[in-house]
C-alpha cells in the first residue's frame, strides 16, 4: 500500500469510528431530518418517467459534509430507472459524487459503485437524505412517543460517507445506491438478490451517463454486510444483466449470501430487527408466501414487522436488540425453524442465495472469524462455491478477537479494520494489477 493510500484509509478509519461510535446517538452529530432531507416529490416517479434500466430520470444538487481535510468533491442526488424482481420498471434514487482529486492511476478515470450496509427501512434512512450531515434526527410529531426523549423518534447515520470519502481522495467517481424502496415510494426489499444487484448495476450505467463517461471506463463495486450482499449478487449476475459494463473487480466483506444460515445467526443479537426488514420485503414481493408467514405470526410478531419498516437500523436495535424471534410467532418457534418447516416461505428465502451464479470478474470477499452477524462458514461457502465454477474469487479471512458477542462489535469492526485491503484490492483492478492468490491457491 503506498503512503498516500495509507494516510486515506487512516482517515477513513477515523471518520469511521465516529459513525461507528454513532450507534449510542448523541445530538451532537446530527442534525434535524427537516432541515435538510430534500423534498419528498424529489423522491417520487411516475410510471411514465421510468425508463430503460440505468437511465438518468432527474438529479438536484447535494450537498456533501465536510470530512477531514474539507469536502473531497461534488454531489449529485439522482432518481434512476430499474427493475425488481419481477422485471417490472421501478425508480431507485442514489448519490453521484465526483471527486476534486485528480486520478492518477492508470487509463481514464473509474468509477465504484457503493452498496451500502443495513441503513434500516424507512424512507428517512437513506444515504442521499443524509450525505448533507454526519447523521440526521428525525423530530417526533406532537403526542408521538419518543424512543430516544427529546422529541426525538428516528436516528439515520450515514456511515458510508467515509469509504466514499477515501474513494473520492483517490481520484476515483462514487456512485452510492439507496436501493429499490428505500427513500422512493414502496417497501425496501432488504436483501432481496435481485433487486439490489438491479439497484447497484444500474447505478452503474447511471453514473456512467452523469459522467459522460466511455463505454470501457473501469467500475468496481464495493460493500459491507447488505452492501457486501449486493455486491456478491451484483457481480455474478453483471453478465447476465448489464454485459456492457467494464466490471473489473469487487470487494464484498460479510456478504448474507446464505439467508437461512444468517437468519439463525443473527436471531438474539443486535441485528434481530433485520429479520423483521426481510420479512417486510418478502410479503410485499412473494404473495405465495404471505399467507404463510402472517398466519404463524402472533399479534406482537406483526406489531413488529409494522414497527421497523418505517425505523432506521439505530431504532431497530434500541427497541429490538437480542430480542428473540420466538416472541413473533404463535407457536414460540424461532423463525429459523419456521422457515425450515413451510416449503412456501423456504422457496424464497432460497431464491435469495448467492453464489449459484459464476462471475466473469474478479471478486475478493472478506469474512471474519469471528462476525457476530455474518456466519463466517456460509462467507468461505460462497467463495467455494465461485471458485468451483472457475471463478476469480478471493477469500480474506479476518481474525480479530471476539468482543462482547453479539453486540455487532465483530460485524463492525471488520468494516473498519480491513477497508485497506478492499481499498488496495479496488485499486489494483483499476490499474490493471496481476491477481495473487485467486481462490486462495
Amino acid at each position: 500500500m503506498s503512503m498516500s493510500t495509507r494516510k486515506v484509509v487512516l482517515a477513513a478509519v477515523k471518520i469511521s469510528a465516529v459513525a461507528v461510535s454513532a450507534l449510542l446517538p448523541t445530538s451532537l452529530l446530527f442534525t434535524p431530518m427537516s432541515n435538510a432531507e430534500p423534498a419528498n416529490d424529489f423522491y417520487d416517479a411516475s410510471p411514465g418517467e421510468v425508463g430503460d434500466p440505468g437511465s438518468v430520470i432527474r438529479t438536484e444538487p447535494l450537498p456533501l459534509a465536510g470530512a477531514v481535510g474539507g469536502v473531497p468533491g461534488v454531489g449529485t442526488r439522482i432518481l434512476y430507472s430499474s427493475t425488481d424482481t419481477h422485471g417490472s420498471k421501478v425508480a431507485v434514487s442514489g448519490s453521484y459524487l465526483e471527486p476534486a482529486a485528480a486520478w492518477s492511476g492508470a487509463g481514464p478515470r473509474p468509477t465504484v459503485v457503493i452498496g451500502p450496509g443495513t441503513q434500516g427501512q424507512g424512507d428517512q434512512c437513506a444515504p442521499s437524505r443524509m450525505f448533507p450531515t454526519a447523521g440526521q434526527l428525525r423530530l417526533a410529531e406532537p403526542g408521538n412517543p419518543s424512543n430516544y426523549g427529546a422529541g426525538v423518534d428516528s436516528v439515520g447515520v450515514n456511515y458510508e460517507s467515509a469509504f466514499a470519502f477515501a474513494f473520492l481522495a483517490q481520484g476515483v467517481r462514487v456512485f452510492v445506491t439507496d436501493y429499490i424502496g428505500l427513500g422512493t415510494p414502496g417497501v425496501h426489499t432488504y436483501v432481496n438478490r435481485a433487486e439490489e444487484a438491479h439497484a447497484m448495476l444500474d447505478g452503474a450505467r447511471a453514473a456512467r451517463a452523469l459522467a459522460k463517461a466511455g463505454v470501457d471506463d473501469p467500475i468496481a463495486l464495493w460493500g459491507h454486510s447488505q452492501g457486501g450482499g449486493a455486491t456478491a449478487a451484483a457481480t455474478e449476475l453483471a453478465p447476465e444483466y448489464a454485459p456492457e459494463l467494464n466490471l473489473v473487480g469487487s470487494y464484498a466483506s460479510a456478504p448474507p449470501a446464505d439467508l437461512a444460515s444468517v437468519l439463525r445467526h443473527i436471531d438474539g443479537t443486535g441485528l434481530m430487527a433485520a429479520i423483521g426488514y426481510t420479512i417486510n420485503g418478502v410479503l410485499d414481493r412473494y404473495p405465495a408466501a404471505r399467507e404463510p408467514i402472517e398466519s404463524r405470526l402472533n399479534d406482537y410478531g406483526r406489531s413488529v414487522l409494522a414497527d421497523v419498516a418505517g425505523q432506521c437500523l439505530i431504532d431497530s436495535r434500541t427497541k429490538y436488540g437480542k430480542q428473540s424471534t420466538a416472541s413473533w410467532t404463535t407457536d414460540g418457534r424461532p423463525l429459523a425453524d419456521v422457515v425450515e418447516s413451510v416449503p412456501e416461505i423456504q422457496q424464497v428465502i432460497e431464491e435469495q442465495r448467492i453464489g449459484r451464479r459464476t462471475p466473469a470478474s474478479p471478486i475478493l470477499v472478506n469474512g471474519a472469524l469471528n462476525d457476530d452477524f455474518i456466519p463466517y462458514e456460509q462467507t468461505r461457502r460462497l467463495v467455494q462455491d465461485w471458485c468451483a465454477r472457475g471463478s476469480e474469487a478471493t477469500l480474506f479471512t479476518d481474525t480479530l478477537p471476539a468482543v462482547n458477542p453479539g453486540s455487532g462489535n465483530n460485524h463492525l469492526a471488520p468494516a473498519v479494520a480491513d477497508f485497506g485491503v478492499g481499498l488496495q484490492y479496488v485499486l489494483d483492478r483499476f490499474n490493471g494489477k496481476p491477481l495473487v492468490d485467486t481462490c486462495n491457491a
